[in-house]
């Protein structure tokens, strides 16, 4: 009996080495612990914005700047209408309903509407801002080289 006892506790020794040794390597393998495992190239990063000072000698006339109401929006304004779109940006969350509504998440706070500075500009401004951004695609070719 003493024998079928010491033959049963031998193989239940060497299981927890099996499992240890298991989840090391699954440990290594999710990169848990501090080591990763690359298993395919990271994607390169995305361009980075242009300033506008190098934009400046890419196709606006002297004194014009791209608007950058995204990039690659390539839209000639002044200085300080670039300065006002990227404000309008930065706020953009603010000026969105909060309970959401038709719209869902789109939806702008009352006395807010779209931008739609470019087919899917859903930025919230006045509607003066709007027009304005009407106003800057429309004389656009005036400001470019």
């Amino acid at each position: 009996m003493a024998a079928i006892a010491s033959a049963i506790a031998k193989p239940a020794a060497r299981r927890p080495r099996l499992w240890l040794l298991h989840g090391l390597v699954a440990m290594i393998a999710l990169g848990i612990g501090g080591t990763t495992v690359a298993l395919w190239p990271r994607p390169s990063p995305l361009p980075s914005p242009i300033e506008p000072a190098a934009i400046e000698a890419k196709g606006c006339k002297e004194g014009f700047v791209w608007r950058s109401a995204i990039f690659g929006d390539s839209v000639c304004v002044s200085p300080a209408d670039y300065g006002e779109v990227q404000a309008q940006n930065a706020n953009a969350r603010n000026n969105r309903s909060p309970t959401g509504g038709p719209y869902g998440d789109s939806t702008c706070r009352d006395g807010y509407v779209w931008r739609e500075a470019f087919e899917s500009d859903l930025v919230c401004v006045t509607p003066f801002e709007r027009d304005k951004a009407r106003k800057q695609n429309a004389d656009n070719a005036y400001n470019r080289i």
